[in-house]
């Protein structure tokens, strides 16, 4: 009864939190004029997150008091305890065949597999700002990025390398980031294994960590845990662990994490954010320790960064990337925005399912930091809640756009971390069985060992297609063809007679622009956009709207996409003094329906 009592005080909190769930709410802004779910349902955005934080924390609170005062003895000044790292040689070992097996599995993707249809609006937000930063030469001036400057010019990486870039060559490149993230996982994996203290046969702990944790990424599904687009978040981490494992301040790894807090939010708004909360907590932990070197190494090398950042880019420049980023922040939840269902109600399995595998790992977490048996140090306790909190963090975007993407999206951290407590446990009960003792031999000796790993990977990485493995013969023609590929094949009929049409309805013009969410109009006729509002989205009465407006005064296109078969936040008329002017300087010159053409007066 006594060890069970805290989790009946969990279970206790969590139907608490529940009840009170609608209790939790802040005024409506009534000055907000951004048309969402959250308006027409007069919700404040603070909502879903202070509901969200409450229903995780209160059922650990609880959990956390129960659990101390039945384990008064578990306190004691060994309770944050450092003891030297161990690496295991095994592990390495295991670890670099794992990573080969993920290369080898990048190498065999067939390319056909990447041939699915342009999705106009959200593959169309990254091939036209590429293209507007190559013609227009400016950066923030010339574009307002939706994800952020390098994140949505992110294939310009590749255009480099092959001279060019393309839809084919923008795919590839997502599918590159993945095994990026592949790589990063298996790493990090076996920086938490190696921190652990208290435990035998390490090696079994990190095949279970890391191969259940890469079912969390896949070359193969359309919406993973662990998106393509974490892979910053990923290096990020990796770089805060070694630093935390390291008994030094190596001083080039704690420079590159102060850059961090630019280099991030260069790549992405919301999670450039992210990480620099994760840095102000990494921060506090490495003062708290008496780590002043690395502390005030990492606090001079963010200052720098910005410094540097802010001198060799124009006034301009930077004005423009704080007013983006400012506005980015202030208006995502509203134009965004998705109640978070209250748990347990009808359609919210996927949202309730989140929340209570975070109170899950949350746990966990508590009973692995004041275990008295293992006593493991304080690194590896960080490490864990280092990942605890970030999966707090990037939660924020799941309980902000609460949909089945944005939930699994979100949820690649805290199920790492229940898999390693689940594994942890596995092993360690095993451990006390002396099974592990009987099977020495694989451990023993490499050729066992590497016999064994690799059976195991090939069986792994290979489960969708074991024959798969013979496409690695192919994979330069692979990556020739899908870096080749005309766009025309990533296009229907209809569409690409849309752009015919219009291509040649504009070939005079220096620039388009339309007014309608088909995002990839732009990159499709080769021009750029005549504003920086490539993303209709963006064009917000009382925040950019305005600017809109004066930019289409100086840059007079001819002609202007008034609306296509994408209109989810055209619709909302977010923007009515702009559309207010297309319509009284532009009148309807050609009805390609969907795609509906305005020529200027």
């Amino acid at each position: 009864m006594k060890k069970s009592l805290p989790w009946l005080f969990l279970i206790l909190g969590i139907i608490f939190s529940t009840m009170v769930w609608n209790f939790i709410s802040v005024p409506y802004d009534n000055s907000n004029l951004i048309v969402g779910e959250y308006s027409q349902k007069k919700i404040n955005p603070l909502n879903d997150t202070l509901r969200g934080l409450f229903f995780i924390f209160f059922p650990l609170l609880l959990y956390l008091i129960i659990f101390l005062k039945n384990n008064k003895e578990n306190i004691s000044t060994k309770l944050f305890q450092n003891k030297d790292i161990i690496k295991i040689k095994n592990i390495d070992y295991i670890c670099a065949i794992f990573i080969i097996f993920s290369i080898l599995e990048f190498l065999s993707i067939d390319y056909k597999n990447l041939l699915a249809e342009l999705d106009t609006h959200h593959e169309g937000t990254f091939l036209s700002a590429q293209l507007n930063f190559l013609a227009k030469s400016k950066i923030w001036t010339g574009t307002f990025f939706d994800y952020g400057f390098l994140g949505n010019s992110i294939g310009i990486f590749f255009h480099y390398i092959f001279d060019e870039y393309s839809i084919g060559i923008q795919r590839f490149f997502y599918k590159f980031l993945i095994l990026i993230n592949k790589i990063l996982i298996i790493l990090i994996c076996r920086k938490i294994v190696n921190s652990i203290y208290g435990l035998n046969f390490k090696e079994v702990l990190f095949f279970l960590l890391s191969l259940s944790s890469l079912t969390l990424t896949s070359f193969y599904d359309h919406v993973i845990p662990f998106h393509p687009r974490i892979f910053l978040y990923l290096i990020f981490t990796l770089l805060i662990f070694h630093i935390s494992l390291s008994k030094k301040n190596n001083i080039l790894i704690s420079s590159i994490i102060g850059f961090f807090s630019l280099i991030s939010i260069l790549f992405y708004w919301d999670i450039g954010t992210y990480i620099n909360v994760l840095l102000i907590f990494f921060l506090v932990y490495i003062f708290f320790i008496k780590r002043y070197d690395v502390f005030w190494n990492i606090f001079f090398s963010i200052i720098l960064s910005w410094l540097i950042f802010y001198l060799f880019i124009s006034n301009n420049e930077f004005k423009e990337f704080i007013n983006q980023y400012l506005i980015i922040i202030n208006i995502s939840d509203y134009l965004l925005g998705m109640e978070f269902p209250q748990p347990f109600t009808d359609n919210s399995t996927r949202h309730t399912k989140a929340l209570l595998l975070i109170i899950l790992s949350g746990a966990f977490l508590i009973n692995f930091i004041f275990n008295k048996v293992k006593f493991e140090n304080l690194e590896s306790k960080f490490l864990l809640i280092f990942l605890f909190v970030s999966s707090i963090i990037f939660f924020k975007s799941g309980l902000m756009r609460s949909d089945t993407p944005h939930i699994k999206y979100t949820s690649g951290i805290y199920t790492l971390l229940i898999f390693f407590f689940i594994s942890y446990h596995l092993v360690y009960l095993i451990n006390k069985l002396n099974f592990f003792n009987k099977i020495t031999f694989i451990f023993n000796k490499k050729k066992y060992l590497y016999t064994f790993t690799i059976l195991i990977s090939y069986l792994f990485f290979f489960q969708n297609n074991y024959f798969g493995f013979f496409n690695i013969l192919d994979s330069s023609k692979n990556f020739q063809m899908i870096t080749k590929i005309d766009d025309r094949k990533f296009l229907n009929d209809e569409y690409f007679k849309f752009i015919q049409e219009y291509k040649e309805l504009i070939k005079d013009e220096n620039c388009v622009q339309q007014f309608t969410d088909d995002n990839a109009i732009p990159y499709l006729v080769n021009k750029p956009t005549c504003t920086k509002y490539f993303v209709n989205a963006h064009i917000i009465e009382n925040w950019t709207e305005k600017n809109f407006i004066d930019e289409l005064k100086d840059s007079e296109p001819n002609y202007i996409v008034y609306s296509s078969k994408i209109n989810w936040f055209k619709t909302r008329n977010n923007a009515p003094n702009a559309d207010k002017f297309i319509l009284d300087n532009y009148f309807l010159y050609k009805d390609l329906s969907p795609w509906i053409i305005y020529k200027k007066r």
